[in-house]
């Protein structure tokens, strides 16, 4: 007897099918006893074969229209630098700032979307060819602003050229005076009239100077530069000025020279000689002064403030002829030094020494300063075509204006760049020393008060720690060179917080040995006393002092990422009672130019490394300074004080290390995944009511087991409010279980009413989508977390 209803199979005459009995395989519904095609034969593979159409067809609908669509319309910025001749290298080293800038800012999308694309030019470092080039740079309706000319000479020439045509124009290093006197040029360095006040201000308050002789080029920079220093010199000292290059000739005459000299030894005070000059007269100038018994101090311009300047110094003939003849008492005015960046700017710094293989120099430095407010500029403007009309131009050159004051500006490896009332990045002016071949930070500096700081200034002048000059009031400033060598990082605990760390720790400093009486504000081991020295010295009135510090320390966790977070172990150093308007502490040269391979090698024992971690690799050590601002010391009379409180110097160790992912993963998850495996062969139990209560009880246990593994595998975490990476995945496969529960139910319904083929597609879809649902999680968790 034939039956209907969705239990019953087909029906050809006289031949039936019948419900299947218990225990024979569900994929026999459907076949005939003649050995017929069976059904499940042919639906599966309809049903896969529409799946992956179906993916496919949702896979191009994303993927055709990006591929099709034309690229967005790049945004064209005009870069101007020397290419050859005397002015190559600073060249260079805009181009190379710049472009790093660039490229990064392009990975991350550009100005809404639109990549900015570099037309490069050269100016020739030639004041005629500089012009003619501004000239051809107005004809192109593509450029929407112009960064470069990066030497005064040129940037004088080419600047009235881009204000006629009313192109913005950004200069990363020329600092003469006259080139921003246009409101369409810009400049992210200071003026020569301003580190010309400063030099001025060192000289006779740190030096001590009562006469200097001023030796300038006759070019925009050198004698605004002399202006400059003249001006604010002249009121308290005397200031014998001679003219040692002319543009023409391009390196000092001999007569030149020997006027230079001439006027350098009339000086009976024995004052400073201030070189207003470039690299090469510059070169020429010191070293005949040398050759001829001058042993007078010499300070230099921002030109001379390189790595470059100083290894020609080193390298000089005089030099090894005469030991430290040229590096020694030697100055030179700079607007920032590698030693003294803080975190973001060292990172930069340091992403960019991997790149192009040495540290940039404050060139590069202003040069990616220079791009940052560019594109700034242009997101502000809404620039996002190839064509830039003169309302274009304006746009930018109003976003460019807008950033005149400290809330108004953007970070950069200086802190916060805004422009001043020149339309110059306000900046301090750091004087460096030579030290190694290097151009480091000097013993003493003259800083600005932080604007938060409400400071008595007759009663800071009054002890001798500030200077009142020129209007300002600047601090003395006591640097410390310091050095932390790591040993070793051992005993990370994850739920208190704390490691514990064997390093080496150095000062080397003229002056008060206060500046040695310093804590770490992370310290987590109320036992922890300080040692004598291992090693102390005193050379030149350079004092040396290392110390051996073992100890625990307290840091800050993140698990959003667990277990593939990377955390940052740090070591944090502060003085006890100096603020840092009165001593700052830098990283020592040796420890910047040191890369990261030496870096993660112990103190101890160069075949050692400091990895002292099980089940953690460390990969990277970065050192860096920074300030913080303190109110334990609220109503001390001998600090000035803002809203604040007291802003003290830190120096920073900061040590990344990253979790061995894969053998935590096959230990923690290995029961898991045997738990999913179990789970995913409940979905091909044959269709009989005995089994469902079988399928169901094993779902359950497996939603079970998963919540214990998961309180199992975070009970190395601290009591935390979040939610941790590896979480989402467990509550994911909770889900999935969860899932398979509700479809084993389904089936036992849908036998019970004997639906056959229903119970059928859902035992297929159910197959199908466990594996698909657990690889669309491990997709995206590889996507996320690489």
């Amino acid at each position: 007897m034939a039956t209907t209803g969705d239990d019953t199979g087909s029906t050809d005459g006289g031949r039936t099918s019948s419900r299947i009995s218990p225990g024979t395989d569900c994929g026999l519904v459907g076949a005939s006893a003649s050995g017929l095609r069976p059904r499940w034969r042919t639906r599966p593979a309809r049903l896969l074969a529409a799946a992956a159409l179906v993916l496919s067809l949702a896979v191009a609908a994303v993927v055709l229209p990006h591929l099709l669509r034309p690229a967005p319309e790049p945004v064209h910025v005009a870069l101007v630098t020397s290419h050859e001749g005397p002015g190559s290298a600073r060249g260079q080293e805009i181009t190379r700032g710049v472009r790093f800038q660039i490229e990064q800012i392009n990975r991350m999308g550009g100005v809404g979307g639109h990549h900015v694309r570099l037309l490069p030019f050269d100016d020739g470092a030639d004041p005629e060819t500089a012009r003619r080039t501004a000239e051809r740079i107005t004809r192109d309706d593509r450029i929407v602003l112009v960064i470069g000319n990066n030497t005064s000479i040129t940037a004088t020439q080419a600047a009235p050229v881009y204000a006629a045509a009313r192109i913005p124009f950004i200069t990363p290093t020329a600092t003469a005076d006259s080139i921003t006197a246009s409101p369409w040029c810009f400049r992210t360095t200071y003026t020569n009239t301003y580190q010309g006040q400063f030099i001025a201000a060192y000289a006779q308050h740190v030096l001590g100077a009562r006469s200097a002789t001023v030796l300038h080029a006759d070019s925009p920079y050198g004698a605004s530069l002399a202006d400059g220093f003249g001006r604010a010199f002249a009121p308290t000292g005397r200031v014998h000025r001679v003219v040692a290059l002319d543009d023409r000739s391009g390196e000092p005459r001999p007569d030149q020279l020997e006027q230079a000299l001439e006027a350098v030894r009339a000086d009976r005070d024995r004052g400073p000689v201030v070189l207003a000059l470039t690299e090469d007269a510059a070169l020429t100038t010191l070293t005949y002064l040398r050759r001829h018994g001058v042993d007078s101090t010499v300070i230099g311009g921002d030109d001379l403030s390189n790595a470059q300047f100083s290894s020609r110094l080193a390298a000089s003939a005089q030099e090894r002829a005469v030991p430290r003849s040229m590096t020694s008492r030697f100055y030179a005015a700079s607007p920032q030094l590698a030693d003294s960046l803080t975190g973001d700017g060292l990172t930069w710094a340091t992403a960019y020494r991997d790149h192009y293989g040495s540290m940039p120099s404050w060139k590069a430095m202003s040069a990616r300063t220079a791009a940052d407010m560019a594109v700034h500029a242009l997101h502000r403007a809404k620039i996002h075509h190839s064509h830039a009309t003169e309302r274009d131009r304006a746009a930018v050159r109003d976003a460019l204006a807008a950033m005149n004051a400290p809330g108004k500006g953007i970070p950069s490896v200086y802190g916060q760049a805004f422009f001043d009332r020149s339309r110059s990045v306000h900046l301090p002016v750091t004087i460096g020393t030579v030290h190694a071949g290097d151009v480091v930070s000097a013993p003493v500096q003259l800083t600005e008060y932080s604007p938060e700081e409400d400071v008595d200034v007759a009663r800071e002048v009054a002890a001798d720690r500030a200077v009142s000059f020129q209007g300002k009031v600047l601090a003395r400033q006591q640097v410390v060179y310091t050095g932390i060598n790591v040993n070793r990082i051992s005993a990370l605990d994850t739920r208190e917080g704390t490691f514990k760390a064997d390093f080496f720790l150095w000062f080397r400093y003229s002056g008060s040995d206060e500046v040695t009486d310093v804590d770490f504000p992370n310290l987590a081991d109320d036992k922890f006393k300080w040692t004598a020295p291992v090693r102390t010295s005193s050379v030149d009135g350079v004092k040396y002092r290392l110390h051996q510090v073992v100890t625990t320390f307290s840091t800050s966790l993140d698990f959003h990422r667990f277990p593939f977070d990377r955390q940052q172990l740090t070591i944090t150093l502060q003085n006890r009672a100096q603020p840092s308007s009165r001593v700052v502490y830098v990283v020592d040269r040796p420890l910047i130019k040191q890369d990261r391979t030496e870096a993660l090698h112990s103190g101890k024992d160069v075949h050692q490394t400091i990895d002292g971690l099980p089940n953690w690799t460390v990969r990277d050590v970065g050192l860096y300074t920074t300030a913080v601002g303190s109110t334990a010391r609220l109503g001390d009379p001998d600090l000035s004080q803002g809203e604040h409180g007291v802003h003290f110097a830190q120096y920073v160790a900061d040590v990344t290390v990253a979790r061995d992912v894969a053998p935590f993963l096959v230990k923690n998850l290995l029961p898991l995944l045997l738990s999913a495996a179990v789970t995913y062969a409940t979905l091909f139990f044959p269709r009989d009511p005995r089994y469902t209560s079988t399928r169901v009880s094993l779902e359950a246990t497996a939603m079970l087991s998963a919540a214990v593994l998961l309180t199992n595998v975070t009970s190395s975490l601290p009591d935390i409010g979040y939610t941790v990476a590896l979480e989402w995945a467990y509550y994911m496969f909770m889900f999935l279980v969860g899932t398979c529960v509700f479809i084993s139910l389904a089936g036992a319904w849908l036998d019970e009413h004997g639906k056959a083929r229903a119970w059928n597609r859902l035992a297929l879809v159910s197959r199908v989508y466990y594996p698909v649902f657990c690889l669309a999680v491990l997709f995206v968790y590889l996507c996320h977390f690489g």
